[in-house]
């Protein structure tokens, strides 16, 4: 995915948000006022999410989300969440370090530019405290810090012998295991944050985008950066009113 057209699947998602909230306020405007006084102990969430890492050639991902919150008071909740996302990039020399950079530049054949499609899979582990904004009856805001463990692997599928003897190569110094595989554990933090559009006093539609820095597989990537996770979905809450 290009950048501009990643800002453009940003603006749609946002548009379908509004456009959701629009919806919720229409459907809302015929509920109980008492509905508004319920707020459960616990809620669970499961749905549509989406990676975006565009320091590694614009990595796009979608998969599945989940969420498990516990309200402590009417605004502070402590939750965790899990997602898993896979997709593919290009592997490229503008990726590795410089002096790895280098050495290939020395053995590649002239005009030859590598490009090794890899499959990447990312899991995202986070949990925390999360302040939530409870005035609307329509909607509910909420944000939070992320602190999350990224659990990433990606397997090179080499296209031609040049790109094949490269891996072999990287394989050599210990940078891609000879199992093909490559298998990083990695901490990533920011902020993150979203919208309940409420239905009814047990359900809703959850909306949200966590933005986390981190640096995976720091011995072959030079670089870290920006992560952007999208999540959609429906979300229920239950069990005792939290006062």
């Amino acid at each position: 995915m290009t950048r501009n057209n990643h800002f453009r699947a940003m603006g749609r998602f946002m548009l379908l948000t509004g456009l959701a909230l629009l919806t919720g306020q229409g459907v809302l405007a015929q509920q109980a006022p008492g509905n508004s006084t319920y707020v459960g102990r616990y809620d669970a969430y499961v749905g549509f999410s989406g990676i975006y890492a565009p320091f590694v050639n614009d990595l796009n991902q979608q998969g599945v989300g989940t969420q498990f919150g516990v309200n402590n008071t009417r605004w502070l909740a402590s939750g965790f969440d899990y997602s898993v996302q896979t997709g593919s990039t290009q592997l490229t020399p503008s990726l590795l370090p410089t002096a790895l950079q280098m050495e290939l530049a020395a053995i590649l054949p002239p005009g030859y530019s590598l490009s090794v499609p890899t499959h990447v899979n990312i899991q995202t582990f986070t949990a925390g405290p999360q302040l939530v904004y409870r005035h609307f009856v329509k909607e509910t805001f909420f944000i939070h810090p992320v602190l999350s463990a990224f659990r990433v692997s990606a397997t090179p599928h080499p296209t031609d012998a040049v790109s094949t003897a490269v891996v072999g190569a990287l394989e050599q110094q210990g940078l891609v295991p000879t199992s093909g595989v490559k298998l990083d554990w990695t901490g990533g933090y920011g902020v993150g944050g979203g919208t309940d559009v409420n239905f009814s006093k047990h359900f809703s539609a959850r909306f949200t985008i966590d933005i986390a820095h981190t640096h995976p597989m720091n011995d072959l990537l030079a670089n870290g950066g920006w992560v952007y996770r999208f999540s959609v979905g429906p979300a229920i809450h239950f069990g005792h009113n939290v006062h």
